[in-house]
């Protein structure tokens, strides 16, 4: 038996938990010693459940050896590849199974999180914060849910950049289901991270628990939407807790989905209105410098070659969902002539479609 035995039988062991056995190894100074100790200072159902798994170790470590043969990968707190930024986070996971890759050190990382239920407003956000972040060399991280994280990811993947999803299951599983495309893009483009074995389902109590290793991956987080109460705001707490700077994109004060980052700024987190914002957190950029006067320029010069008619459908459109109908009715034109040019305005980036007929500037 070698010591990394040990280390994969106490992380894997069901019903022990990351915190108490941080403390028994606190305590005994290594995994193999945890193991032999047959009288440990924990509860009766975590002593049953150690005592259970010791007498499965043969089990358990053919298991481990498939998946490694499937191409899932595991690393405890002492391997030389366990992610640095973890190492000294309040309870860090005794080990870390990944599909893909682990972060590399030497690449600067933003935690992109937010509403699961965004809006359009926070969709054109989270892809765009997405997108330059990567453009820029920035690995983003989230959780690969619905919504703001699961946006922001698969812009960052689809402007050539990178992505990691920390997940509440299991790395064999793509959940939600509906994001299994942004699962499989991540495989090649990044990877998928877990502290729970595979095969471990998405059960609710397993997402609060990996929000602090979203947070403990990120050099900075960056918040798009949140309300005044949610999960969101549950990894802003951890991330602080870390270390890591937190910005929040200001929104409007009647907007439940912006409370919370309002809340967030109110307290002192940092404002996010453009990715040079992110940049320089990150002490890649001055936030007024380079990649705001790009980003404005590109804009720019794509809205200087439309024409008069391209450029009266995108003035009609705003960050909020504009209806076709509504479209005519400003412009005058047909149904016809708007969908023509919506496909151009499409293809220049300046605007999107969302549910039911409708279309967001970008």
């Amino acid at each position: 038996m070698e010591e990394r035995d040990y280390w994969y039988w106490l992380g894997v062991t069901a019903d022990l938990g990351g915190a108490a056995a941080g403390r028994l190894l606190a305590l005994y100074g290594d995994a193999e010693s945890v193991f032999r100790e047959k009288e440990l200072p924990i509860g009766g159902g975590q002593q049953a459940a150690l005592e259970e798994s010791r007498k499965k170790l043969d089990e358990l470590l053919r298991e481990r050896d498939a998946y490694e043969k499937a191409g899932i990968h595991w690393c405890h707190r002492m391997d030389a590849c366990y992610p640095k930024r973890m190492r000294d986070i309040p309870d860090p996971p005794i080990i870390l199974f990944w599909r893909g890759e682990l972060p590399p050190e030497e690449e600067k990382t933003a935690a992109v999180i937010g509403a699961r239920r965004c809006s359009a407003y926070g969709r054109s956000m989270a892809e765009r914060f997405g997108s330059a972040l990567a453009k820029e060399g920035v690995a983003v991280i989230s959780g690969m849910a619905m919504g703001i994280d699961g946006y922001a990811q698969s812009a960052a993947v689809n402007a050539g950049g990178r992505s990691f999803a920390v997940l509440g299951c299991g790395v064999d599983q793509a959940y939600p289901a509906v994001n299994r495309p942004l699962y499989e893009s991540l495989l090649t483009a990044g990877g998928v991270i877990s502290e729970y074995k595979p095969g471990t389902p998405p059960l609710p109590y397993h997402f609060p628990a990996r929000n602090r290793i979203i947070s403990g991956l990120c050099d900075v987080l960056l918040v798009i939407e949140a309300r005044k109460v949610s999960g969101t705001l549950i990894t802003v707490d951890q991330a602080l807790e870390q270390g890591r700077d937190v910005l929040a994109l200001p929104g409007r004060l009647d907007d439940p989905l912006s409370e919370g980052c309002n809340q967030l700024i109110r307290q002192g987190a940092g404002i996010l209105t453009t990715p040079g914002d992110a940049l320089a957190a990150l002490g890649l950029r001055d936030a007024e410098g380079e990649t705001k006067e790009r980003e404005a320029g590109e804009k720019a010069r794509k809205q200087a070659a439309l024409t008069a008619e391209q450029r009266a459908v995108f003035r009609a459109l705003s960050f909020d969902p504009t209806h076709l109908e509504e479209i005519m009715r400003k412009t005058g034109f047909s149904l016809g002539e708007i969908s023509l040019i919506l496909m151009v305005l499409e293809e220049f980036g300046l605007a999107r479609p969302v549910s039911g007929g409708q279309y967001v500037r970008t």
